[in-house]
């Protein structure tokens, strides 16, 4: 999450193994960490309990602090990292086998 590396598309661009960085939602915008765990309404609903949990708006600049703040904030962020980093796994391995 804080390193930016993962399944995102402009991340996997970089190396080649996506054909373009673009979000597969939010056309013209690139698919990094940043954009999935703050901005891409494809994953509003578990940022929503994210937020809830951690009794605020979340962003790039307030998430070290915020995640720190507690234990339950600390799994929380957790618990969402996760779900998304699942998601983009999967969503990753099923353009794999379509291409193939």
């Amino acid at each position: 999450m804080l390193s930016g590396h993962g399944c995102f598309r402009a991340y996997l661009h970089k190396f080649k193994h996506e054909d373009s960085p673009e979000c597969l939602t939010c056309r013209g915008v690139d698919e990094d960490a940043e954009h999935v765990f703050f901005m891409c309404p494809r994953f509003s609903t578990p940022r929503s309990t994210w937020e809830t949990a951690l009794e605020g708006r979340i962003l790039p600049e307030n998430l070290v602090e915020a995640m720190l703040s507690s234990e339950a904030a600390w799994e929380a962020t957790s618990s969402f990292a996760v779900e998304v980093l699942k998601d983009l796994r999967r969503e990753e391995r099923e353009r794999k086998k379509k291409s193939n």
